[in-house]
């Protein structure tokens, strides 16, 4: 092997066991080559990823945090440093014996995904029921939570990933060559939808001690529910109501009015209102292309409290219903992946 191979193998072997030196360049894209490894031969499972986690789990901020700050790689492994804790291996460099964060959270995901939706009870189930008769089974009921969300997104592509450990961007070619949507985690990081792979492991690991528990409370959701239909009210009263009455208006101001042709201005009226109404359905109903878009990468509580405010007022109806179905892989299906 020349001087050139040479070099161009321990580079990937870097990049692979998470050496982020890597300059970004193009030059080895053709001459991409393959490592038959798993986390398992590199002596790092779910149980390791998890026993780490509970000595530097206290040091973190909150998930909504966490995923609104996007802490770089760096500033996780100084603000870990300074705690005195061992560094946990998927924030290691190359050198140090490090795993890349998105097999970590790949090893994560595989075994960890709900197999099942989760059984609905009280206002959910209500909620569940209400969108299904209202949409006739078209919509359904939105899920806010982050975990919730990049468990799903995995899911759906969880069938190509392979066993072998790939680059992120081979991995995102697979992905997109089988005609499926990207998981936010996996994008390129100049994406502005993308959140750090090490961002959702940690996400994923927290809620996994209940950590996320507070973003589902009562007062928030009572709190946001209020602020989505108070939006979605004001959205109906300037879109279409307002249509139709500057119609009716109008035709007063410029004295087009009258008592002779009256009828005739409330048809137009009651006309233009119901294609303001058409109007604001197509631009307000949601749609499969919106997930992980509209309300943020990771859901409303990737946001920060002012842009979470501002994509629930721009889109009212995101907040409460979806048109993707949930998707959840059977226990067969699931079986199948992490046998690969």
């Amino acid at each position: 092997m020349n001087n050139n191979n040479v070099k161009r193998t321990v580079r990937i072997k870097n990049r692979l066991n998470g050496d982020l030196s890597y300059d970004g360049s193009d030059e080895d894209d053709d001459d991409y080559l393959e490592i038959k490894a798993t986390l398992t031969s590199e002596e790092y499972d779910v149980e390791s990823i998890k026993a780490e986690f509970k000595s530097y789990q206290s040091i973190l901020p909150k998930p909504d945090k966490l995923l609104q700050e996007q802490h770089s790689f760096e500033m996780l492994r100084e603000m870990i440093q300074r705690s005195k804790v061992e560094m946990p291996r998927f924030l290691k460099y190359g050198y140090e014996g490090g795993i890349m964060p998105h097999h970590a959270l790949c090893c994560l995901l595989l075994n960890d995904s709900p197999t099942e939706a989760p059984k609905e009870k009280g206002l959910n189930l209500i909620g569940s029921w209400v969108v299904w008769l209202i949409s006739f089974g078209a919509l359904h009921r939105q899920h806010n939570m982050p975990a919730g969300i990049i468990y799903e997104q995995f899911n759906r592509v969880a069938h190509v990933i392979p066993s072998e450990l790939l680059l992120p961007e081979e991995l995102r070619k697979r992905i997109r060559n089988r005609g499926l949507p990207i998981p936010n985690f996996f994008l390129d990081p100049e994406d502005d939808k993308q959140f750090p792979p090490h961002i959702a492991l940690l996400v994923i690991l927290q809620d996994g001690e209940k950590e996320s528990e507070y973003l589902g409370s009562l007062i928030h959701r009572v709190a946001w529910s209020w602020f989505a239909i108070t939006a979605l009210i004001l959205r109906l009263v300037l879109e279409v109501i307002g249509g139709a009455g500057a119609i009716w208006g109008g035709s007063e101001v410029f004295y087009l009015r009258n008592d002779a042709n009256k009828e005739q201005c409330r048809y137009a009226s009651i006309a233009i209102g119901i294609l303001c109404f058409l109007r604001f359905v197509i631009l307000n109903a949601p749609q499969n292309e919106d997930e992980g878009d509209i309300l943020g990468p990771a859901g409303p509580w990737s946001l920060r409290t002012a842009s979470r405010l501002r994509a629930v007022f721009d889109h009212p109806f995101h907040y409460f219903v979806r048109a993707r179905e949930p998707f959840y892989p059977s226990k067969k299906e699931r079986s199948l992946y992490i046998s690969k």
